[in-house]
């Protein structure tokens, strides 16, 4: 199966599936593996990912043993395949979010203040400022500044609130510095990112923490829907 049709059958379940549809679209795919229409899809961004298209552990089981022992990190894993990947290997960390998503029909008002694109000139101090700083690598932020959307608020000329995609598409590393908080402006940064997705044809979709009920707030304030709890796993 080529890459095109991959996609079109992943469509099929646009929103179970719209993280792994991000990551084809924007980074090369190294490997696909299919067992009974189930998928383990591996591509590079910052690391090789390997995402899972499945819906039971008989065939979780099959894609893993099938592809070997050499992958790592893992994308957008479902809850009910952690213990299956974790069976015969330790994690090193588990990143868990709940995955929330904006529906083409739901109004989102205009900009009410400027929100410009970021710079790679940024990229030191993003990854400074950043929560997920252990995350991120300096290649990973440039890409999602040079290739993606993004968006920036400046108070003399100083670089006070941002927000990137992440390599799949989500809207993420929304960040605003301390001082300059309930200001309004990671809404205006959310705002203007959702904006330029729409311009695109796409649909914003965000993985946030559950623990960071600010962000949560916000998002469903502008009209997002919760989807699923999706993670994000490093094996030893």
């Amino acid at each position: 199966m080529d890459l095109n049709q991959l996609k079109q059958t992943l469509i099929k379940d646009f929103l179970s599936n719209i993280s792994i549809i991000g990551f084809i679209e924007n980074n090369p795919i190294t490997e696909v593996v299919e067992i009974n229409n189930s998928y383990l899809i591996k591509g590079t961004s910052d690391v090789e990912w390997s995402y899972l298209v499945c819906k039971n552990e008989f065939d979780l089981k099959l894609l893993l043993d099938k592809s070997g022992s050499n992958n790592i990190y893992f994308a957008s894993v479902e809850d009910w395949m952690i213990p299956i990947i974790t069976e015969n290997r330790n994690a090193e960390w588990i990143l868990s979010t709940m995955r929330y998503y904006l529906p083409d029909d739901v109004e989102v008002p205009e900009n009410k203040m400027e929100v410009i694109p970021l710079t790679p000139d940024h990229i030191g101090f993003i990854i400074s400022q950043s929560n997920y700083k252990q995350f991120l690598t300096p290649k990973y932020v440039e890409d999602r500044i040079t290739k993606s959307i993004s968006a920036a608020i400046f108070k003399k000329k100083k670089l006070v609130a941002w927000g990137l995609t992440h390599d799949d598409g989500a809207l993420g590393s929304l960040h605003v510095l301390d001082e300059y908080r309930k200001k309004g402006y990671g809404k205006e940064i959310l705002i203007s990112l959702i904006h330029q997705n729409r311009k695109l044809g796409k649909i914003s979709f965000a993985q946030i923490e559950e623990k960071n009920v600010k962000a949560i707030n916000l998002a469903v304030q502008l009209g997002f829907m919760k989807n699923r709890r999706v993670s994000w796993v490093k094996l030893d």
